[in-house]
């Protein structure tokens, strides 16, 4: 009798080590897609606007500032992310950035995302 009560011990001791693993796995993966692509416009963005380049035309200066406002926005989203609405606004706001910096690139006379 006594080894069925270790046996159901242990396996109730392995249920409820397995149970987080199992539990967070299903919420980790959720977005899937949207996630990946989330997270490579913001990986885009940050490209160009972590050192951004030096210019003198104000203009420039302030779609550079807007780009980076939007790159550590999109982060921001995306480090509480867990719904595919969540990934799909990061990207939108990465792509709002990503728009900015073409702009600014644009105006100094250099190529940008997409170019």
């Amino acid at each position: 009798m006594t080894w069925q009560w270790y046996t159901l011990g242990a396996l109730v001791l392995a249920a409820g080590a397995a149970a987080p693993v199992l539990f967070q796995h299903n919420r980790r993966t959720a977005g899937g897609k949207e996630a990946i692509s989330a997270r490579a416009r913001a990986a885009l963005l940050g490209h160009y606007v972590e050192d951004p380049v030096v210019t003198a035309d104000p203009e420039a200066v302030r779609l550079l500032r807007a780009g980076r406002e939007r790159w550590n926005s999109a982060g921001a989203v995306l480090a509480t992310a867990n719904s595919v609405q969540d990934y799909n606004l990061a990207k939108q706001i990465a792509d709002e950035g990503l728009a900015a910096v073409r702009a600014a690139h644009a105006r100094i006379g250099l190529p940008g995302p997409g170019s």
